[in-house]
């Protein structure tokens, strides 16, 4: 029976773990494909990621795992039942003699055994200073279990808020490598003809050096912006669990699509409370100190003598037995003395531990109202930055607009008209990046609020956790 246990046991052992190449293709193959098929929104982004974001998942087994352990626990404040049974043969039979000491008589050998022997023993016993201990342990499991939930509602708010920056990140950086694929070479030539009319002195030097230097510098400041978003859908495939960033498409953003902007409508102090009752960092200290009161108690209870009932059935099988079957029954006490002389060490240093924890959360308690702090002041600045830059835009905008036409009037230059195309790039690239700075600020403040995110009721996520964190998709306005 027992090597059949093992048996059964190594066919469940988990694949080799040389195999990832296998699983990652596995992995690939469970994702949503028709979701994928379709332009993502932030939405969207952010619901792959809760579903299946594989470091996500790692939390919410750890979770289950912590919930296993604590229904263990219980089986721990059960009374032990242990069974012992015995089969022997002897050989020359055990015979015995004595010798009455008063007359120096030795009597004839005799025997009191049989050859074959068979015994068994089934005994109940319950020690209740374990029982008091077993107890408060499962009571830890149940606080670690709700550790491990708090420590994955963390995890799953720094996910959100990381999606939420890399997918807006990747928007505006597939927007500047579809726009600017056009502009960048009539901006190259625009350079070249600069160049050349300055050697061949046909227009005035300084202009044409002004003009190379004005395109050059935009160029300059266009690719810097790239290269801030250029990882930025490798990154969102990460923590949407995609393998690949070639694998989905995004939702496509225009020069004048509209983009949801809101000003706070909480004051700190509502979001400072927030903050304090919903905080996973905050809930996972108060867990923890009532673990490090229960080891308290566990020491306490370790210094009290182990006393506890006992009661058991036998048999013994030898034929010289009047009664082969008994029971008996009493209690049993034993007292560990290192136990003793060792706990006012081991109590102080658990109320060591237990006054650590507190002032931890009290620590925290500051980090978060701070976090709150910096992350409203975060977003108040970063939604009057992009809202000054949405103004520039628009009117680089029509600058453009009224360049195009000067030219087709004949009283403006080719030159002005691409310097002012390349001006409306830049502020419109400028206007995109301030507003994923803006999202990342926002994402940064519910987070620091411990705010939960909902998904919409049509998604497809298979997680339900609490109010959404993501802004509209982008729509042409």
């Amino acid at each position: 029976m027992g090597a059949a246990a093992m048996l059964s046991a190594c066919s469940v052992m988990p694949e080799d773990l040389a195999e990832i190449r296998q699983d990652i293709s596995s992995h690939a193959e469970s994702l949503p494909q028709e979701v994928l098929k379709r332009p993502l929104s932030v939405e969207d982004a952010v619901a792959l990621a809760v579903a299946h974001n594989l470091d996500a998942r790692v939390k919410s087994l750890e979770e289950a795992l912590a919930a296993g352990k604590a229904d263990l626990s219980l089986f721990a404040m059960l009374p032990e039942l242990a069974a012992k049974g015995n089969w022997s043969k002897r050989g020359p039979r055990k015979a015995t003699t004595s010798k009455d000491l008063s007359t120096g008589t030795v009597a004839n050998y005799s025997t009191g055994e049989d050859r074959i022997s068979r015994t068994g023993d089934l005994t109940a016993s319950w020690n209740l200073v374990d029982f008091g201990i077993a107890l408060v342990r499962a009571d830890q499991e149940e606080d670690k279990m709700v550790l491990a939930a708090e420590k994955r509602r963390r995890a799953q708010h720094l996910l959100i808020q990381d999606v939420q920056a890399a997918y807006w990140k990747a928007v505006i950086n597939e927007f500047a490598n579809r726009k600017y694929a056009s502009l960048e070479a009539r901006l190259v030539k625009s350079v070249e003809d600069a160049e050349t009319a300055e050697r061949t002195k046909v227009g005035d030097p300084m202009q044409m050096l002004g003009h190379q230097r004005a395109i050059v510098d935009t160029m300059r400041q266009i690719a810097e912006l790239q290269r801030q978003t250029s990882t930025a859908k490798a990154d969102l495939a990460g923590h949407m669990g995609v393998p690949s960033s070639g694998a989905f498409e995004l939702a496509e953003l225009k020069d004048d699509s509209f983009l949801s902007v809101e000003d706070p409508d909480l004051s700190v102090e509502a979001m400072e409370a927030t903050a304090l009752a919903n905080r996973p960092e905050l809930k996972t200290e108060e867990v923890q100190f009532r673990i490090d009161r229960d080891d308290i108690r566990t020491e306490l209870l370790k210094t009290l003598p182990g006393i506890g009932p006992f009661m058991g059935g036998h048999y013994d099988s030898n034929s010289y037995i009047k009664y082969n079957a008994w029971a008996d029954a009493g209690t049993h006490m034993a007292w560990n003395l290192v136990d003793i002389l060792t706990a006012p060490k081991r109590i102080g240093n658990a109320q060591t531990v237990a006054e650590t924890t507190r002032a931890r959360r009290l620590a925290m308690g500051m980090a978060v109202l701070t976090q709150v702090h910096v992350a409203d002041i975060q977003v108040r600045h970063a939604l009057k930055e992009y809202r000054l830059t949405e103004q520039m835009a628009a009117i680089d905008r029509r600058i453009t607009g009224l360049a195009a036409k000067s030219k087709q009037a004949g009283s403006g230059s080719a030159m002005e008209e691409i310097k002012a195309e390349a001006s409306a790039m830049l502020s419109t690239l400028r206007r995109f990046i301030l507003y994923s700075d803006l999202q990342g600020a926002k994402a940064r403040l519910k987070s620091a609020q411990g705010i939960d995110h909902v998904p919409p009721s049509d998604t497809f996520t298979d997680t339900p956790p609490p109010e959404s964190t993501a802004d509209a998709a982008p729509q042409a306005g």
